[in-house]
């Protein structure tokens, strides 16, 4: 679903993590893509797609490229849509995750898209990780399924199978 979001004219962000590398894997439009994320970077790039990653410095555990330079990187551009992982939503909270560096990317990235689009499965619902990155008011939630409706009033739900 998500990948059917994006079209040819497109300059989209993609966020570092295992959900939105799904979203990689489904992706079949012939878009401009820039990620902090190695491993997406290199599925899009075998596809044959422009992609454009940033400097700075390579977390091992996510493989996700943070930092000042990335933040500085991120600075020059206007995404026309981007797409984000979450650890957690919260009503109150927003989108939280827990390391303070890919927070600070995550929220310079999600200030520069357009249409904001967050992934993340029914668990991450009602859990707040340590560092907000973005307002639920601000982006369209895809999901698996949504059995709480507080989210309903606050943002846009798409739910999937």
């Amino acid at each position: 679903v998500a990948a059917g979001l994006i079209h040819c004219d497109d300059f989209v962000y993609i966020d570092a993590g295992t959900t939105t590398e799904a979203l990689a894997d489904a992706i079949t439009e012939k878009a401009v893509y820039f990620t902090n994320g190695l491993i997406h970077a290199q599925k899009l790039m075998r596809k044959g797609y422009e992609v454009h990653v940033p400097s700075g410095c390579l977390r091992s555990g996510t493989e996700a490229i943070v930092g000042l330079e990335t933040l500085e990187a991120l600075k020059k551009y206007h995404f026309t849509c981007g797409f984000f992982g979450t650890n957690g939503i919260d009503p109150n909270a927003g989108f939280t995750t827990p390391d303070i560096g890919e927070a600070q990317v995550k929220r310079e990235a999600f200030s520069r898209s357009q249409k904001v689009f967050v992934l993340s499965d029914a668990s991450k619902f009602n859990q707040v990780a340590p560092v907000t990155f973005g307002d639920l008011e601000r982006a369209t939630i895809i999901t698996d399924h949504l059995e709480d409706l507080r989210y309903r009033e606050k943002t846009s739900i798409m739910e999937v199978e």
